[in-house]
């Protein structure tokens, strides 16, 4: 069994839990995922299994689309509702075209402080890690691109908001940088990730699903389907000089890595080391022994 399984994680559970559950159930060691979701947020968490785990590199970095909620008047220490209350501030009546050109104004490129809660790493340590200890540790700004960020409700200091963004962002970070903008606090209170490249809420799976048992090999992504990439076939003669990483002859130019097949099978991912060839650099086909 090998490709993609889309798990659709509930609340409270780990992206490493979801992974050492896959493990149990299905008896597979070799799973990892792309994409790190929060305890506390649920959506679409990408399973990769068996040769998929050689595609970590290529998926890590996909677009995301958020759909989540926050509330104004509090900031917590994870500046979400998982954390311990630091800051409190009066309710605010704010008009809508007062909220509308504050996410307008986080649209676009923009630099974004990581959390103090996550999982990035300085000087070999986790900034959660420090963060548990009650250090505050100076962070880099990273640039970060938000496609959209729109108001679907706003009521009683409440606001439900969709965002889509690139790879590293951090919605929490978004959401206290919002609050900032009007003057105030705010937590994020929910976050439901709905996208991740082109892999979508509606064609994951649950927990429960794995929980039982029901996850087939028919439900995972191949190979091939998960990657965003131009497909090069060549003649059926070529087939072992591919698998064995070997260049053969291709006359079109090519400027970007590609998907090849080859006896109509994928062989893996291909390039151009010179003009007139080809080689599979990652070779993904299982070979039968």
């Amino acid at each position: 069994m090998q490709g993609v399984l889309l798990i659709d994680k509930d609340k409270g559970f780990t992206s490493h839990d979801v992974v050492a559950l896959c493990r149990k159930t299905l008896g597979i060691r070799k799973i990892g995922h792309c994409g790190t979701l929060d305890p506390m947020a649920t959506g679409v968490l990408p399973i990769l299994i068996g040769k998929a785990t050689k595609l970590s590199n290529y998926l890590m970095g996909q677009d995301k689309t958020y759909e989540g909620s926050l509330e104004f008047g509090y900031l917590t220490d994870t500046l979400d509702a998982d954390g311990e209350v630091l800051k409190t501030c009066d309710n605010k009546n704010f008009e809508k075209n007062e909220i509308l050109q504050a996410m307008e104004a986080l649209t676009g490129e923009i630099d974004q402080v990581p959390p103090m809660y996550s999982a990035i790493k300085i000087n070999g340590k986790k900034l959660y890690e420090y963060a548990r200890e009650g250090k505050e540790v100076e962070r880099k700004t990273r640039r970060v691109k938000i496609y959209s960020f729109d108001l679907l409700n706003f009521s009683n200091q409440r606001l439900d908001f969709r965002v889509s963004c690139s790879s590293g962002t951090y919605i929490r970070s978004l959401i206290g940088d919002l609050a900032e903008n009007l003057e105030s606090f705010a937590t994020l209170t929910s976050l439901k990730r709905i996208e991740v490249g082109s892999f979508k809420l509606e064609d994951c799976h649950s927990i429960e699903e794995l929980k039982e048992g029901k996850i087939l090999p028919e439900d995972l992504i191949p190979l091939d389907k998960s990657l965003d990439m131009e497909e090069v076939y060549l003649p059926d003669q070529l087939f072992y000089p591919l698998i064995y990483g070997q260049n053969v002859p291709y006359d079109l130019e090519l400027k970007t890595e590609v998907k090849v097949f080859c006896q109509g099978k994928f062989i893996g991912i291909g390039f151009s080391p010179q003009k007139g060839s080809l080689r599979v650099k990652k070779r993904l086909l299982e070979m039968q022994r």
